[in-house]
């Protein structure tokens, strides 16, 4: 008994070691925030006078120590976080809605499945998007007022340019990165390698808003000449943003933890340790997106990977493209229907002020995996 014993300790301890090489520990808290997008309700907030989320009820423990402490700092935000994960899950499932993966989510506390549990591209994905999505809600909040803690920026003040000059409301993007990297960030644990590269895929949905942020101007003058232009910064949509974020995810980095010397001295990993797993490759930029395994079969159910296959999806039987039947379906083949659609049409403007439309109903052909 002894023997077998310690035989099943060493099995355990080797186990250990290789899931810490590899950076696939057992799930941590990663993520553990977006749930917040299901739950939060008018049963979960409170709120003050004016009908602003204040805080979260301590009943609902999907958010770290650290994350009810700056919600309750910042009163008006939660509103603003739960936004920009609303507008994130819809840009995922916009930008993946043609591939095998395409963003499922789900109603419980964990939002995107298993997906998150793991190293690949599309984990990559998710936590630039989710990251880009509460930095962007915040910044536009703090501009709109909806944040008390927060107000436009106002760092660009004087002349500009020869014939224009800033002044206006910037969106505060510097406070909505502050405050996504001290909110976001604060979920992971750990010191390996998933730990680095959920860091630096955060980080980097960050500087995509930042760096997509758009200079517009307004014009002032006699009879609408442009004599003198007041200019500010604005914020990207969101669907720039995705498709930034979309491009990173195709040419994205494989990459493996390199140990640039002793780190003892710091209680943190850090993720200029990482390199590409091809030395032949170069060192991927703050914002390119990284990952550190291959990504699985998406293709049929896999209840431990979370997989949720490609059966019963819509296909397009004359493009050779991702969406195209072949790929979509995985070779499987595919069924034909048809069905009836009823749609508004011929609609016409009424003086003052309504639409009224008509009902058009067409025959439309299906294609659905097998």
């Amino acid at each position: 008994m002894r023997v077998l014993a310690l035989l099943l300790a060493v099995k355990a301890a080797c186990v250990l070691l290789v899931s810490s090489l590899t950076g696939t520990v057992a799930v941590n808290n990663s993520g553990r925030w977006w749930g917040i997008v299901n739950v939060a309700s008018s049963g979960n907030l409170l709120t003050n006078s004016k009908n602003v989320q204040l805080v979260l009820d301590p009943s609902l423990a999907l958010l770290s120590r650290r994350q009810r402490k700056l919600i309750r700092q910042n009163p008006g935000i939660l509103h603003a976080i739960a936004a920009g994960l609303h507008t994130a899950i819809k840009e995922c499932k916009w930008q993946f809605r043609n591939r095998r993966w395409n963003c499922p989510t789900t109603h419980s506390p964990n939002v995107f499945g298993k997906i998150v549990n793991r190293g690949c591209r599309e984990t990559a994905f998710v936590f630039a998007i989710t990251s880009a999505g509460v930095t962007h809600a915040v910044a536009r909040s703090c501009s709109e007022g909806a944040i008390e803690s927060c107000t436009c920026d106002y760092r660009r003040r004087g002349p500009g340019g020869p014939d224009w000059h800033w002044g206006g409301c910037s969106d505060n993007v510097e406070f909505g990165r502050m405050f996504g990297r001290e909110f976001v960030d604060s979920s992971e644990r750990g010191r390996d390698l998933r730990y680095l590269t959920n860091l630096h895929n955060n980080e980097a949905g960050r500087m995509t808003v930042a760096s997509e942020m758009q200079q517009e101007c307004k014009c002032h003058g006699m009879s609408g000449s442009c004599t003198v232009r007041t200019c500010w910064m604005r914020l990207p949509s969101f669907r720039v943003v995705g498709d930034f974020l979309k491009d990173r995810f195709d040419g994205a980095s494989r990459v493996i933890y390199a140990n640039k010397g002793s780190n003892r001295a710091s209680h943190r990993a850090d993720p200029r340790h990482l390199e590409p797993e091809n030395p032949a490759h170069k060192l991927p930029s703050a914002r390119d997106l990284v990952y550190f395994e291959k990504s699985p079969n998406f293709c049929s159910y896999n209840g431990k990977t979370g997989t949720h296959g490609t059966s019963g999806r819509t296909c397009n039987s004359s493009s050779p493209a991702l969406d195209g039947c072949e790929l979509l379906c995985c070779g499987r083949g595919y069924k034909t229907r048809m069905e009836q659609v009823t749609e508004r049409c011929h609609c016409t403007f009424h003086w003052c002020c309504h639409v009224s439309c008509l009902n058009c109903t067409s025959t439309q052909t299906v294609h659905q995996c097998l």
